[in-house]
């Protein structure tokens, strides 16, 4: 399904928000329907209306078919694309687009904060050390090269995330698949 490139400040923020992009995570591969998602979440149906709701709104939800059922219809969604990309100019627009755009940032910095300080707490209260393929990897680099290595560089992360994101895009929920996050900020430094 490709790249979508989000270029409304709305959906950014809709992408940013940790609930809604589980949902988005949910609703990527082959269509569900929002009971199907929120009995694999462990969630009551109605709790994800307004998100999905939200989501199809904006444009990053498509419905895809209706089926009757038992007097009902259920609706199948999913995903418009297989990756979301925010556009540079979200991040410098205008005035107004500038203070959004810096809560966006804020808010993904303190959402992953806030992610590994509960896994670092659990293990703690846990009292013992996990396995070391368990643990999160934290790392911050600094690289340097001219520009045709960094555009290399800048080409596999984004190669990696393509594949990554296909690779398990496909997969039925299931009790022995694991769940993992991350965030890759990677740009150029300033002097």
């Amino acid at each position: 399904m490709g790249t979508y490139i989000v270029k409304r400040l709305e959906q950014a923020k809709l992408l940013t928000d940790p609930f809604k992009l589980k949902l988005i995570e949910r609703f990527a591969g082959k269509p569900v329907t929002t009971k199907q998602v929120a009995d694999r979440m462990g969630e009551k149906a109605p709790r994800l209306y307004r998100h999905v709701d939200a989501l199809v709104a904006e444009g990053l939800l498509e419905l895809v078919e209706e089926k009757p059922k038992r007097g009902t219809i259920e609706r199948y969604y999913r995903t418009v694309a297989d990756r979301f990309e925010i556009h540079p100019d979200l991040f410098i627009a205008s005035d107004e687009g500038d203070a959004d755009a810096r809560d966006m940032i804020r808010s993904l910095l303190r959402d992953t904060e806030s992610d590994l300080v509960k896994i670092f707490d659990a293990y703690k209260a846990a009292g013992s050390s996990p396995n070391e393929d368990e643990l999160p990897i934290v790392m911050r680099i600094a690289v340097r090269g001219t520009s045709e290595e960094i555009q290399d560089l800048r080409k596999k992360l984004e190669d990696w995330h393509k594949e990554s994101s296909q690779a398990c895009g496909e997969r039925e929920d299931s009790n022995d698949l694991e769940s993992w996050s991350g965030l890759i900020a990677f740009y150029p430094e300033q002097k």
